[in-house]
């Protein structure tokens, strides 16, 4: 890209950024309202519960979610590397993010209580529609947020954006938790799954607002094997990158025991099915407020010290979690289980990704560091996540949360040691 259009693409964004950066607040606020109603790691894992036994399938919740959210990325990324404007393909694959959870409330209603099989496999196919939807959606979404909120004000974008999502996360939180207490358990999936809905068509409309510059590339066509081979000597010839997606492999290892801490304290606390959905309620609330109440302070330390920094505090955090979690048997260690990863989650949703663009070096290969990324990062951890429901399936909780401490620990290590901060170390050439 010419030096001059560059400039104009940096007056563009100027311009709009003060629109972009509260319009793209508002689009993750909704959605993220959605998610709390909907919540990963307490209230999905509550619904599958009611419907099977089965810890292996309850893992099938983190490990569909991170299969589908990242392995879709590395085909995405080549199909939307060339196009001037991204925000078209975030809104159409966007709008199949979102129906799934009409259906699932249909469904639910529909087929509870005298089809409870044929429903689990109904969610778990929408659960992958979501979750794939998602997937795709990820390097053109991410391209354009990269596009319209300049590099130096990236930590602060994402500590806001993810500072007032957090919020009405927690009033989603507050509200499935009131849902789950007074509602019986068919009425109270259907109101879940489709106030969800109605909250992430919410935030595409704020995406339909998003003010992106166009630009043109100028590349040739690549087939899928030249593709694949281009992949593979970024990751022969960017020794820095490649050590970094080792280390976040080996501190994403959290993905082992993420979606176990809730049935780990349940069970072990040998709670009645009352006091359980209450306390799933807690747990969520306490995982949203720890992650919303540090966002910003997790923003300010990635644009002036470095997204390395915050990520490696946050696998600190993690495995402190973890082993907190090893030794919990009172309902006071699982609170804190909940805040210490709700901590670390704040600070991967703030730095993992926005990381990325300091390793590339041209603006145009950025799609493809994102896609990348998470591709190799997500396919590891949705073996991961299977794995821990199967060792707790044939072992138990505390093997599982072993194994994710010593490989948290062994990748904040390498990380410390192995990855210098591109933020410092790369001269990336981005506009």
């Amino acid at each position: 890209m010419e030096q001059e259009e560059k400039e104009k693409i940096r007056e563009k964004i100027e311009e709009n950024y003060k629109f972009n950066f509260w319009i793209n607040i508002g689009d993750g606020a909704f959605y993220t309202l959605g998610l709390g109603l909907v919540a990963i790691n307490t209230i999905l894992p509550l619904f599958v519960r009611q419907l099977t036994e089965s810890k292996f399938l309850v893992s099938l919740i983190v490990a569909i979610h991170m299969f589908g959210i990242h392995f879709p990325q590395l085909f995405s990324a080549k199909w939307i590397k060339r196009a001037e404007i991204k925000k078209k393909y975030v809104l159409l694959i966007g709008i199949f993010q979102r129906l799934p959870w009409l259906f699932l409330a249909v469904l639910t209603y529909l087929l509870f209580p005298d089809n409870q099989s044929l429903l689990l496999i109904a969610f778990f196919i929408l659960w992958g529609f979501e979750n794939i939807s998602s997937g795709l959606v990820g390097p053109p979404w991410f391209d354009m947020v990269f596009k319209v909120i300049p590099q130096e004000r990236r930590g602060r974008f994402f500590g806001y954006r993810t500072f007032m999502s957090s919020i009405l996360e927690v009033l989603g939180a507050f509200g499935a938790g009131y849902i789950i207490k007074f509602f019986e358990f068919r009425m109270g999936f259907i109101l879940l799954f489709a106030l969800a809905f109605i909250s992430k068509m919410i935030s595409y409309l704020f995406l339909v607002f998003i003010k992106e510059p166009a630009y043109n590339i100028e590349q040739k066509e690549e087939g899928t094997i030249e593709y694949l081979q281009h992949l593979k000597e970024i990751l022969q010839s960017q020794n820095n990158y490649r050590n970094y997606i080792l280390a976040a492999i080996l501190v994403q290892f959290i993905g082992m025991s993420n979606g176990l801490f809730t049935v780990a304290g349940i069970e072990r606390l040998d709670l009645s099915v009352e006091v359980a959905n209450d306390l799933v309620g807690t747990f969520t609330i306490i995982s949203i407020a720890s992650k919303s109440l540090t966002n910003i302070l997790w923003g300010y330390v990635g644009d002036n010290y470095g997204h390395k920094l915050v990520i490696l505090l946050a696998a600190v955090f993690n495995a402190t979690g973890v082993l907190v979690a090893f030794f919990a048997q009172q309902r006071f260690a699982f609170y804190l289980v909940f805040v210490l990863t709700g901590i670390a989650l704040g600070g991967n949703s703030v730095s993992f990704m926005t990381i990325i663009p300091d390793f590339c070096p041209e603006l145009e290969e950025r799609p493809l560091y994102i896609g990348l990324t998470n591709t190799i990062v997500g396919l590891t951890v949705t073996i991961i996540s299977l794995l821990g429901g199967l060792l707790v399936d044939l072992y138990n909780y505390r093997l599982v949360f072993a194994i994710t401490f010593v490989m948290i620990s062994l990748g904040a290590i390498f990380l410390m040691f192995k990855v210098d901060d591109p933020k410092y170390e790369n001269n990336c050439t981005e506009s």
